[in-house]
Parts: structure tokens; sequence; C-alpha cells
């Protein structure tokens, strides 16, 4: 995008009324076609990037990956501990 007035119109969406239109869109895909399906989807993906890069994911990309997760479990333990804590209160 290289035109401002474009730009503009970008940013200035209802990115409420998306994410709600977003979420009822999954919603009713989930319902319709079922958990599976969102299986068959993710090897889809992981087939298509395996085309693409066949070396993946690296030893390196797992090791980042797994300190991400581990990041993310610290993260809510840390929530966790805060709730129990405010809850106190």
């Amino acid at each position: 995008m290289h035109d401002p007035e474009e730009l503009r119109r970008f940013a200035s969406q209802d990115w409420a009324a998306a994410a709600r239109g977003k979420e009822l869109y999954w919603r009713d895909w989930k319902k319709q076609h079922g958990p599976a399906a969102g299986i068959r989807i993710a090897d889809e993906l992981r087939k298509q990037v395996l085309a693409q890069k066949p070396g993946w994911p690296s030893d390196e990309e797992r090791r980042e990956d797994l300190e991400t997760h581990r990041r993310v479990l610290e993260a809510f333990d840390k929530l966790d501990a805060w709730r129990g804590r405010s809850a106190a209160r």
C-alpha cells in the first residue's frame, strides 16, 4: 500500500466487527466439519511447508519453539499466581 488514503481506509476499518465475523465463521465451520477437519488442515499446511522447505523444522527452530512454549507456560503460571493473590484480597 503506497497510497496514503488507502492506508488510512485500511487502518480505520471496524476491526471489532472483523474479529466477530471471523469468530462466527470459524465457530460455524467447526460445527459443520468437526474437529478432525482442523487436524487435516493442519497436516496439509505441514505438508505444504515441507514441500517448500524439506529440512523444516531445523534443530534451531525446534529449540526456539520449545523456548517459546516455556515462556508462555511461565506467563500463565504468573497469571495464575496473580489471580490467586487478587482473589484473596
